[in-house]
């Protein structure tokens, strides 16, 4: 969440400052190379994978207690961030992190450990699994969170009811305009079980993380307008906050000062209300073999990333929007459901849609959580296309022994259908949106009751009454 701010706010800085100081700061900005970055060109859209990491390296023995002494380093929060300067937009797609999807170079976990491969596994995850590609990569800890709000003077944050999260450390004893200093903005940006104090009874948020990301979204906008405020017009003030932000993140090597600059210039006079955020749709899993877990919903979350991309906007009918069977690929189906007779039918409906159907078959015996797609290296675009057909989606694996076009489809827990694709030179029927489609901006689909059972309705709902906003 503070990632997004600083990138904003160095951009302006960079605008607004010598060439020589930023030069200077951005040179004092911890670098790593990330391996799998796209290369960026000059005026052209890019994407910023900002991680907010839960290492306890830094902190003390209290803070370690009161965050958990957990080992190693996570992506608690991640965001990818698309900068168009052209369109002078800056948006924003936060991804949970509890989702189970296939880990680059390793098996099905929650995104949040693919950090602990490095950065650059967190990048090869997000691009297989999503087909965002990213450009340039921001680190931020928990001790760069409480300095750089402290470098601000803190922020005003309004609490409707008395709040409080026992884990986090949050405690609001009292409601109204409550001013935070950098510890207290952690406890609340890091809080997932929530509570609040309505007519002398404690009630608990039921979303948890999904409620999370909820806060977040709507306490960024005023972040960073606080954050523009205060550390730019007192040239004091913002060599502070510059100075802080610079020695508590780390940046891809590959970023250049003259990239922040320049886009520093387009964005000199940004809006912080004109900040779009988006979130993955998913559905809840509470029988998963990693526990209560989040899947994607699917057609709903590649329609919000495509959104998020500025592609076109999904056609109205029911189809895939856009897509056809890719040219000459070949589908083998094996059946792991046991129902009798389901993989020719599935067969039948491929081949309607374009594909070519290469063997029809049962699968040997396997404890599968889901439907999964094994596809050639390279051709992850092909396997991409194949789950989007499947109702219930599918688990997506690089298989080194296939070669293109072939593609491995094992029908999994899960699947109930095939949604068609466009049939081969069919023109979309119109603008719109899929059918069940709850996601998008400001918006996902998701969990709908406390039950925690899944549903078609949005994954982060509109902010709450009893949720805290900026004052």
């Amino acid at each position: 969440m503070v990632g997004c701010s600083l990138l904003l706010v160095f951009l302006v800085v960079a605008a607004t400052a010598g060439y020589g100081y930023v030069h200077y700061r951005f040179g004092q900005i911890s670098s790593v190379d990330v391996p799998g970055l796209h290369r960026s060109s000059s005026g052209r859209p890019f994407n910023l994978l900002v991680v907010g990491s839960d290492s306890r390296e830094s902190l003390d023995d209290a803070d370690g207690s009161r965050y958990g002494n957990v080992g190693g380093q996570r992506n608690d929060t991640t965001l990818v961030v698309r900068v168009e300067p052209a369109r002078k937009r800056v948006s924003m797609l936060s991804i949970h992190r509890d989702l189970v999807v296939p880990i680059a170079g390793g098996g099905e976990n929650r995104i949040n450990a693919a950090l602990t491969g490095g950065p650059g596994q967190l990048v090869k995850t997000i691009e297989q699994n999503f087909g965002v590609p990213i450009h340039h990569y921001l680190l931020i800890d928990f001790d760069g969170f409480r300095a750089i709000v402290d470098a601000l003077g803190g922020i005003d944050v309004r609490f409707p009811y008395p709040s409080r999260d026992l884990k986090s450390g949050l405690d609001i004893r009292e409601a109204g305009c409550r001013h935070l200093n950098g510890g207290r903005a952690l406890a609340l940006a890091r809080s997932r079980y929530f509570a609040y104090q309505l007519d002398g009874v404690w009630h608990s948020d039921p979303w948890a993380d999904l409620g999370r990301i909820r806060r977040q979204q709507a306490f960024l906008q005023a972040l960073v307008k606080a954050a523009l405020d205060k550390g730019l017009t007192n040239p004091v003030r913002a060599n502070a906050f510059v100075g802080s932000l610079v020695h508590e993140v780390t940046k891809d090597s590959a970023l250049r000062v003259s990239d922040v600059i320049r886009t520093g210039t387009a964005f000199r006079s940004f809006s912080p209300s004109k900040l779009a955020t988006y979130t993955l749709p998913v559905t809840v899993s509470t029988d998963h073999p990693l526990g209560d877990v989040l899947l994607l919903k699917q057609p709903d979350a590649t329609a919000v990333v495509d959104r998020f991309l500025g592609r076109a906007p999904a056609p109205s009918s029911g189809a895939t929007p856009g897509a056809t069977a890719p040219a000459n690929t070949q589908v083998s189906i094996l059946n792991a459901l046991g129902t009798t007779g389901l993989a020719a039918t599935t067969a039948t409906k491929l081949r309607g849609s374009g594909y070519r159907i290469a063997t029809v078959g049962n699968a040997p015996s396997a404890d599968l959580p889901r439907s999964q797609i094994a596809y050639a290296p390279g051709r992850l675009s092909d396997a991409q296309t194949l789950a989007n057909t499947l109702i219930g989606g599918a688990r997506l694996i690089e298989d080194p022994t296939l070669t293109a076009p072939h593609l491995t489809l094992i029908l999994g827990p899960g699947f109930t259908g095939i949604r068609p694709l466009a049939s081969p030179g069919s023109a979309p029927s119109g603008p719109g949106t899929t059918a069940g489609d709850s996601g998008g901006e400001n918006a996902g689909g998701g969990p709908g009751t406390t039950t925690r059972k899944p549903s078609a309705k949005k994954a982060v709902p509109d902010p709450r009454p009893y949720d805290p906003r900026p004052c």
